[in-house]
């Protein structure tokens, strides 16, 4: 199990109009590729995905496909090129620069795996924990932090705030910690997860399909995936 990847895909993303029957969504933004790895620490000393995004926002994007376009290659950047951004081909149009708009955000980190069999700690994401939040606030957003807790504290703040994101005009989800992709699922990994066995993954990890589905802003729901997607339970 390991966390953080991403990079750069050629090319913007085409536009397209916000259904009017929104929520629309979830939008999933993946910092690497199936089966990769991903960075914990960059030359910043934290996740290159994080990096980007604490970079891109400090840049005022107008639309989100050019959030998108700045954040592959900023991701790319930062991870030397190791990581390489999986995200959606059309993205509905949104502004990022219209402060009139309610826009809300939930970091899910997990960075203290010492309860955690044979599973290391992350000091870059627990930098994370503490930039991609303030980033997230000078941004417009408010913002929700969960940081390392278990499976039952973390589901409560995912349901909190998908109440919350339903009277918001934007939601976003930064997921950071250990991650797997299991048999074409994505897991967000809790700090007490027991062995390296999937018959735990019900109980000490959190789908990324459940934590998308938390996501019901009447515009535009983001998903910021920085961990990885490599699978330690395949045989």
């Amino acid at each position: 199990m390991c966390v953080l990847a991403a990079a750069a895909i050629a090319g913007a993303s085409a536009q397209t109009s916000p259904s009017a029957n929104a929520p629309t969504g979830p939008l999933m933004y993946y910092a690497g590729q199936p089966g990769r790895l991903t960075q914990d620490r960059d030359a910043l000393g934290g996740n290159p995905f994080a990096s980007a995004l604490v970079e891109v926002l400090k840049r005022e994007p107008r639309t989100l496909v050019d959030f998108t376009a700045l954040l592959s290659a900023a991701n790319a950047r930062h991870s030397g090129g190791w990581q390489q951004m999986q995200f959606p081909k059309k993205l509905p149009f949104w502004r990022l620069d219209d402060p009139s708009k309610k826009r809300v955000a939930l970091i899910l980190i997990n960075a203290d795996y010492s309860k955690s069999a044979g599973v290391y700690s992350l000091p870059g994401a627990a930098l994370d924990a503490r930039r991609v939040p303030e980033a997230l606030k000078a941004a417009g957003f408010e913002t929700m932090l969960v940081l390392d807790n278990d499976a039952a504290a973390a589901r409560k703040a995912i349901t909190e705030f998908s109440a919350k994101s339903a009277d918001a005009d934007a939601s976003l989800i930064y997921v950071g910690g250990h991650g797997i992709q299991h048999k074409r699922l994505v897991y967000w990994m809790m700090g007490d997860y027991p062995e390296q066995d999937e018959k735990w993954l019900p109980t000490h990890a959190i789908s990324l399909d459940e934590i998308g589905k938390a996501g019901q802003a009447r515009s535009v729901n983001l998903v910021l995936y920085a961990s990885c997607r490599d699978d330690p339970f395949l045989k």
